[in-house]
């Protein structure tokens, strides 16, 4: 197995680039969508998600060499297993879009940093792993950063628009939706004997008809008619950043989850923090009356970078060599997720 990328390789530098420059045009292109089309998606949300899943599923295909997996009854119902984070993945990436009509995407990351408190309880009170001091000190700095982000709307300190109640709501269960379907995700990822590709193909094709059956539920009474929605008289703008966001919501999303695993996951966090900031800055340019750096907002992204600072690098000590193989046999050691597929 080849072995992990310094940062400071140019290999591990364009991983990293390349990974913030996917994050940041996924962002500013989504939340464009609605910004330059009257508040409102040129198509359904739920076809957008569904659309991003079929592109992953093709590019899965086309990196398996174009080799199916057996779809024969007996193993058709041990794939049954990815239903489940297929369900949580669905459900999350809408989450994600009508969040995004409520705030735009700094205040929405923020927002979301929640799920690394979700992530530290459940590894400390079900999991039963070890978190130390200063972890927990950095999961309590990430949610002070969530209310200091809002202290600017309530000493009216800002005049871009207050974040709503909702937005708060849709973030708390996207966090436990996010860690829920990434603990049980990389428990079936690291299964011996089964093929990374295959279990990806099986993840994608039950997300597609997942996402199928959420557009059917919040469509009950026309789920196929309308299904492009205005994108026939939308602007050339609109539709371009159509395209923009499916590219770097599907493909680039894949393409970066599998290099970075030759990476620390430190390093993919902090390039995900790096992205964050830079999303945050073509925000104040391209929507400025919707986002604007303030004094609060500074202080909550300060206050969030070193809560992902504290829990990233105050870990408790790996167990020596003698007690290696009996920790094999537990989950893994807690570590900030991010599944955010849309």
């Amino acid at each position: 197995m080849a072995g992990k990328l310094g940062l400071f390789t140019l290999a591990g530098f364009c991983i990293v680039l390349f990974q913030v420059t996917c994050e940041v045009g996924k962002q500013i292109s989504n939340y464009s969508l609605q910004y330059y089309n009257q508040g409102h998606y040129p198509m359904p949300q739920t076809v957008i998600v569904i659309t991003t899943e079929v592109l992953k599923l093709a590019v899965t295909i086309v990196r398996s060499g174009f080799q199916l997996p057996s779809m024969k009854s007996s193993n058709l119902r041990g794939t049954l297993k990815f239903l489940l984070p297929s369900l949580l993945y669905a459900i999350n990436n809408n989450i994600y879009y009508a969040g995004l009509m409520l705030v735009p995407p700094p205040i929405w990351l923020i927002l979301c940093s929640f799920r690394t408190v979700v992530t530290a309880s459940l590894y400390k009170f079900v999991l039963k792993q070890p978190i130390t001091p200063l972890q927990f000190l950095g999961a309590l700095l990430i949610v002070l950063s969530i209310v200091v982000a809002k202290i600017g709307d309530v000493f009216g300190a800002t005049t871009t628009p207050a974040i709503p109640p909702a937005a708060f709501l849709l973030a708390v269960i996207a966090s436990c939706n996010s860690v829920g379907a990434a603990v049980y995700t990389e428990r079936l990822f690291k299964k011996e004997g089964e093929n990374f590709l295959e279990q990806q193909f099986w993840l994608y094709l039950y997300g597609i008809v997942v996402g199928c059956g959420v557009h059917i539920i919040s469509n009950s009474q026309s789920p196929f008619s309308g299904l492009t929605g205005d994108l026939s008289t939308a602007s050339s703008l609109v539709q371009t950043l159509l395209v923009t966001a499916l590219v770097f919501g599907g493909v680039g999303g894949l393409v970066v989850a599998a290099i970075l695993k030759r990476l620390d996951n430190i390093v993919k966090e902090y390039s995900g923090a790096t992205a964050n900031i830079f999303t945050a800055l073509v925000s104040s340019f391209l929507f400025p009356e919707r986002f604007q750096f303030t004094r609060y907002i500074v202080m909550a992204m300060m206050l969030l970078f070193t809560g992902i600072f504290l829990y990233e690098t105050k870990k408790a000590k790996k167990p020596n060599a003698q007690s290696s193989e009996k920790e094999s046999l537990l989950p893994n050691k807690p570590t900030m997720v991010n599944t955010e597929v849309a």
